[in-house]
């Protein structure tokens, strides 16, 4: 008997971690030559100036674009032939210049694992971010649309720090359900977004939940649930959202301001960005 109800036992894990197994759904693993664009088959580039709500200054600029700061032979975003996607923002005869590609349209994500690999400079001002918008934006606008930013990185974090933060009807904006994340020391060295490695930030999302992590999705920082909402609100998540990669410049507000030690430029690397699913 014993014998029999540990070989079922056995089976019964084993089934149950088959039915965790995560497989990969789609990917970006930005391995192109040297110089060359991101896929159009999985990637839009935005044109203009970023939302004035946010007190953003850079002109998003489209690849071979030479109106207002954009330059060519200075691209926003290109592949470095060594697996990375860079963004690169860029101060240019008094403005900025910068990239956000998104895949809405291409590729969206209802349920399963969300992540990015990504390498980062800190700077006065500076604003890059990893994040997802609802697939229904252009029917409902935002935030009913719902917004989950699973990273951001802004001056007043300091280098150490990132944030992963939620926006709907009624909780967006400086009312948004936010976490923030202070990377631990390693052999007596405060972690940094500039170490010169790169960190993996993601998501884990199923109905009415989202665990979002650092590096080990086994261990979520940040845990936000229907629970966690105002009263009177509701939750907006259950539906599909695309990626957006970006780096902002910001002259007030959460990004900061640019000032006197604000580098010249600012770059983000992004090695890839994955989707999971649970099969």
């Amino acid at each position: 008997m014993r014998t029999l109800l540990t070989l079922l036992a056995a089976l019964l894990f084993t089934g149950i971690a088959q039915a965790q197994t995560w497989h990969l759904v789609w990917s970006d693993e930005f391995n192109g030559p040297a110089n060359s664009l991101p896929s159009a088959t999985d990637w839009d580039f935005e044109r203009g100036w970023g939302p004035q709500g946010n007190h953003e200054i850079e002109w998003y600029c489209q690849p071979h674009e030479h109106e207002g700061p954009c330059d060519d032979r200075q691209p926003n975003a290109f592949l470095d032939g060594q697996g990375h996607l860079v963004l690169h923002a860029i101060h240019h005869n008094q403005l900025w210049s910068s990239a956000r590609l998104n895949t809405q349209g291409k590729h969206t994500l209802l349920y399963g694992r969300v992540e990015a690999r990504l390498r980062m400079e800190p700077g006065a001002g500076f604003w890059p971010a990893f994040w997802l918008l609802g697939d229904n934006i252009d029917k409902v606008g935002w935030p009913t649309s719902g917004e989950q930013d699973i990273m951001e990185w802004v001056q007043k974090y300091g280098p150490n720090t990132t944030s992963s933060t939620l926006h709907g009807p009624g909780y967006s904006g400086g009312k948004g359900i936010s976490h923030t994340y202070t990377f631990p020391a390693v052999n007596g060295v405060a972690g940094r977004i500039d170490d010169g490695n790169f960190h993996t930030y993601g998501m884990t999302w199923s109905k009415d939940r989202m665990e979002f992590y650092r590096d080990d999705p086994a261990k979520p920082y940040a845990v936000i649930t229907p629970a966690d909402l105002p009263p009177g609100t509701h939750w907006v998540y259950n539906h599909p959202f695309f990626v957006i990669l970006n780096f902002a410049v910001g002259e007030a507000g959460f990004a900061g301001t640019v000032d006197a030690t604000t580098p010249p430029t600012g770059r983000m690397w992004v090695d890839y960005v994955r989707f999971y699913q649970l099969q």
